[in-house]
């Protein structure tokens, strides 16, 4: 078995030409969040590439009519970024909700990505604005791919993440459910991201993490949301909605009754960050009753 090679290129010309010169396997390292935390094991052969020095790789653009962010980002950078936060807050509350401070210096949103763990916290975020990626293949050459579509175990490189306009929503909101109040895996996350004029909504998008291998759009809960105007009688139809989504996706799991009663004051908490309210607003204690 041949050993374990390392390679830390700088730019992506060479990292495309690193890529191209390896006939076996290629594994990526950005953070190493866990191989440091978790102890999760190096390969013992191939080609491990480490992306902390490629240029190019750790950007945030927001200028254009697309948000644009550089694999390599880490998930510090996005939480602090004031342009993304005017773009989607969504994205920087879930940012600023993942790991602890030294975690989030380190981690990255490819790595996030790629990684695929359930519970991640930018998923649910990212799922829900509709997120392409563009991808390196071993032989240099680019693809865009919807991240739906992507499969992490393609060894494909995620060196950009694409937040679409059509997506980018004027109002938008994450919160998450974990054992402890910081530095939790999160037991249940969602995020929205919504039109909302004259007190109705208009396109809604929801999507949850932790209720199954990956995060996903919860379509009841956007249909009791879309078009409509925003009162006790839409909150009650929302929550419903949540709690069926729950009941759908993990059927007699030991989790169900737990997650089904922590859905509904996490649909308020959502809302509530949504439309600048504050989660003691008379509407979600009418909604309530």
């Amino acid at each position: 078995m041949n050993a374990l090679a390392v390679s830390a290129p700088v730019d992506m010309a060479e990292l495309r030409a690193t890529l191209a010169a390896e006939a076996g396997p290629v594994h990526f390292v950005a953070g190493g969040t866990d191989m440091l935390i978790a102890g999760r094991p190096l390969p013992e052969s191939g080609l491990l590439v480490d992306l902390a020095r490629v240029a190019g790789m750790a950007f945030i653009s927001t200028d254009g009519r697309d948000v644009r962010i550089g694999g390599a980002t880490t998930v510090a950078a996005l939480a602090a970024d004031c342009r993304l936060r005017v773009r989607i807050p969504a994205l920087c509350e879930a940012a600023a909700q993942c790991g602890s401070v030294q975690i989030r210096n380190r981690a990255t949103i490819g790595g996030n990505i790629a990684n695929a763990a359930p519970a991640a916290d930018l998923m649910p975020v990212l799922v829900a604005v509709g997120t392409r990626l563009v991808l390196l293949k071993h032989d240099g050459t680019q693809y865009e791919a919807a991240l739906c579509e992507y499969l992490p175990n393609s060894g494909h490189l995620i060196t950009e993440v694409i937040l679409p306009e059509s997506g980018l929503l004027p109002r938008s909101a994450f919160v998450k459910l974990g054992s402890r109040q910081d530095m939790t895996i999160s037991r249940l996350n969602l995020a929205l991201l919504a039109e909302f004029q004259s007190n109705h909504f208009g396109v809604v998008r929801v999507a949850a993490g932790a209720l199954g291998p990956v995060s996903s759009r919860l379509l009841r809960a956007e249909v009791a949301l879309a078009g409509r105007k925003l009162g006790a009688a839409t909150l009650r139809d929302f929550i419903a909605a949540l709690v069926d989504e729950v009941d759908m996706a993990i059927p007699g799991r030991n989790s169900q009754l737990y997650k089904r009663r922590a859905v509904a004051g996490m649909g308020f908490d959502l809302i509530a960050q949504a439309m600048g309210l504050s989660p003691r607003d008379r509407l979600f204690e009418e909604a309530a009753q």
